[in-house]
């Protein structure tokens, strides 16, 4: 039986490694932001965490449902450092925000 030469071999090592790598990249993944959405919705829905429901949807959407309200929320991430707004507010992403003001101590 003939096997790939080791040219062949390493060309077909580079390409499933290519092939395998957006997968374990964490990208702008809005799903990083689920903890703090469910955390906003707790606090505006007024309820408890157990009975808040949280549903991701496309484009970073999410809806909260809990204790009879409803609230949609926006998500922006950049890797895990996410953004969460309600549905009327601008989000401003991590990059486009201005630095910190230095406070002197």
């Amino acid at each position: 039986m003939d096997y790939p030469g080791p040219v062949l071999r390493s060309l077909l090592a580079a390409l499933v490694a290519l092939a395998l790598s957006p997968a374990c990249t964490v990208g702008n993944v809005p799903s990083n932001a689920l903890p703090m959405v469910r955390s906003r919705a707790t606090s505006d829905l007024e309820c408890a965490d157990s009975e808040v429901q949280v549903e991701e949807q496309l484009g970073g959407r999410f809806q909260a449902i809990g204790c009879g309200r409803k609230a949609y929320y926006r998500a922006a991430c950049e890797g895990l450092r996410c953004v969460v707004h309600d549905e009327g507010e601008a989000i401003v992403p991590w990059r486009d925000r201005p630095e910190p003001i230095a406070t002197e101590r």
